[in-house]
C-alpha cells in the first residue's frame, strides 16, 4: 500500500545522521509515497538553523514535505520562523517540539499559541508522556478551531491518549513513533475511529519497518489500514494523489 509518513528527521547530530538522499532512499524502500520531514538540529539545538537545512533539502523534492519546528525554550526564534516558512505550500505546518517536562504549559508555548493562531495548518505536538498528554488536552481545548496531532501518543500512556482525544475532539493520535505496543492500534480505532489516526516512522530513530509491521498485523480492516497509512493524511493537508509527481 502506499503511504505518507508524518514524522522523520533529518539529521545534524549523531554519529550517522540521515541526509536527504538517505531519506528519499529509506522512503522508497518502504514504499511510501511523501516523507514529512523536520531538521534534528531544529528539534533539539538551533530551530532557526534547522529549520533553514529543512527548507532547503525539501526544495524541488516533491516526495518530501517540511515541518517549521517551533519550541518553548526558543519563542521568539519559533514565531520569527512561522512568518518565514509557512506561507510555503512544501511545508505542512508547524512541529512543537518541548525539550524537557512542564514546557508544553509555559509561557514561551503560549506565545507560539498566540502567533500561530492565524494560521489554519494542523500542529504536531511531540507527547513522550502522560504529562504531556494532559498538557496537550488542555492546549487542545484551547484552540478548539486548531487540529493538533500528537506524536508519539503518550508513549507507554497511549490509554491515556485515547482518553484526551476522546474528550477533545480537535485531536489525532500519532501512535508509531511511541513504541509498538500490542492491541493499541485496535483500542485506538475501537474507541475514536480510524480517521482520527495517522501515521508516521520515526525514522532514524525508528526502523520504518517497525511502523509498517504495527499497522500490517492490526486487527482491523484494510480499509482502516489505508485510512491510517495514507487517506487521513491526505484529507487533513488536502495532498493530491499525485503529490511525488
Amino acid at each position: 500500500m502506499p503511504g505518507i509518513d508524518l514524522a522523520a528527521e533529518l539529521g545534524t547530530r549523531g554519529f550517522s545522521p540521515p541526509t536527504r538522499d538517505r531519506l528519499l532512499c529509506t522512503l522508497q524502500r518502504a514504499r511510501l509515497d511523501l516523507m514529512a520531514i523536520a531538521s534534528q538540529r531544529a528539534l533539539w539545538e538551533d530551530v532557526a538553523a534547522g529549520n533553514a537545512e529543512t527548507h532547503a533539502a525539501i526544495q524541488c523534492q516533491a516526495a518530501l514535505r517540511g515541518w517549521v519546528v517551533v519550541t518553548p525554550v526558543h519563542p521568539d526564534a519559533s514565531v520569527a520562523d512561522l512568518r518565514r516558512y509557512l506561507g510555503q505550500e512544501a511545508f505542512l505546518g508547524a512541529w512543537l517540539h518541548p525539550r524537557g517536562p512542564s514546557q508544553l504549559a509555559s509561557d514561551g508555548t503560549q506565545e507560539i499559541l498566540t502567533a500561530y493562531r492565524r494560521y489554519t495548518r494542523p500542529l504536531m505536538v511531540t507527547v513522550p508522556d502522560e504529562a504531556a498528554v494532559r498538557d496537550l488536552e488542555t492546549l487542545a481545548k484551547q484552540m478548539p478551531q486548531l487540529k493538533v496531532i500528537a506524536a508519539g501518543a503518550g508513549g507507554d500512556a497511549w490509554l491515556a491518549s485515547v482518553a484526551a482525544a476522546k474528550r477533545a475532539v480537535n485531536v489525532m493520535l500519532e501512535p508509531f513513533t511511541g513504541g509498538c505496543h500490542r492491541g493499541k492500534l485496535e483500542a485506538m480505532v475501537e474507541v475514536l475511529g480510524s480517521h482520527r489516526i495517522l501515521f508516521a516512522t520515526g525514522f532514524p530513530a525508528w526502523n520504518p519497518g517497525a511502523a509498517l509491521g504495527l499497522l500490517a498485523d492490526a486487527k482491523i480492516s484494510d480499509a482502516d489500514k489505508q485510512a491510517i497509512l495514507t487517506g487521513n493524511a491526505r484529507k487533513m493537508f488536502g495532498l493530491g494523489q499525485n503529490s511525488t509527481g
